[in-house]
């Protein structure tokens, strides 16, 4: 298999408000799945967003949304790639990303980087270790990330360590920042020489500790393994774009970036 189709819905994620997050993901699944795409990525913290606290009423409901979407893209044969509370403390959950549906409940990364202005540290728990790369039925090898990871190369370059052929960025980046995110986003990909796909939610919500609310773009991007953006949609519409695997095998013929960096002394071991 060497092309896929791929989805992305960056819709309005609704501070605490679990079904109808719910909601608005399973018709993501089924709209992705019914346009013939392998795999769907959802915004950051899709089922909860970003809150002060995490009560246990609330962690259990978060995680029985989790559950009603893998039973969901099981059914419609569709990967989900998000990230959820999930994991961490008994006192804090961490932010943790998922891989659910075909290749069972996978949640192989709890967020590192913690955004410090927004006091995400006291929200969550931070995770430890870089973001593995999974072997993923229908889809390929992908790597998972979470939102403000894309700032530092120090975590990023798990993905091209671990032979990622599709590197999945679920956020929550504010308008503001949106040139930024894309900037990030297109380097990333380029860099890594795969394909990288993210889903920046829309509306208007606060970020835990942040008043007023911060306004945000309901954009998403496919970017190919060149750095050049192959899909995108704004306004939290859906987004569909196809992933040709060998424009990657390409990008790494013509300027074999892996092979350097082992030469060099600087692949880890």
């Amino acid at each position: 298999m060497t092309r896929i189709r791929v989805a992305a819905l960056p819709f309005d994620v609704r501070p605490g408000a679990v079904a109808a997050n719910l909601e608005a993901a399973l018709d993501g699944v089924d709209r992705a799945a019914a346009a013939g795409a392998r795999l769907l990525c959802l915004p950051e913290k899709w089922t909860t967003s970003f809150l002060p606290s995490y009560g246990r009423a609330l962690r259990e409901e978060s995680e029985a949304a989790l559950q009603a979407v893998h039973a969901r893209a099981l059914e419609r044969g569709i990967v989900v790639a998000g990230s959820a509370p999930g994991g961490g403390t008994a006192r804090k959950p961490a932010n943790q990303a998922h891989v659910l549906g075909p290749g069972g409940d996978r949640r192989p990364y709890e967020k590192r980087m913690l955004f410090s202005p927004t006091g995400e540290g006291r929200q969550v728990a931070r995770g430890h270790g870089l973001p593995p790369t999974l072997r993923v039925a229908g889809v390929g090898r992908v790597c998972v990330l979470i939102c403000y990871d894309l700032r530092f190369p120090e975590v990023t370059r798990a993905a091209l360590h671990g032979g990622a052929d599709l590197t999945c960025v679920p956020a929550q980046w504010p308008t503001p920042r949106a040139e930024v995110w894309e900037l990030l986003a297109r380097a990333r990909a380029a860099e890594n020489q795969q394909w990288l796909l993210t889903c920046n939610r829309a509306g208007r919500a606060s970020l835990g500790d942040v008043r007023p609310a911060l306004e945000f773009p309901g954009a998403a991007l496919l970017v190919d393994p060149y750095g050049v953006v192959s899909a995108r949609s704004d306004r939290g519409e859906l987004l569909l774009g196809e992933v040709d695997f060998a424009v990657a095998e390409e990008a790494r013929r013509k300027v074999p970036c892996a092979r350097d960096l082992k030469r060099a002394g600087l692949w880890p071991e």
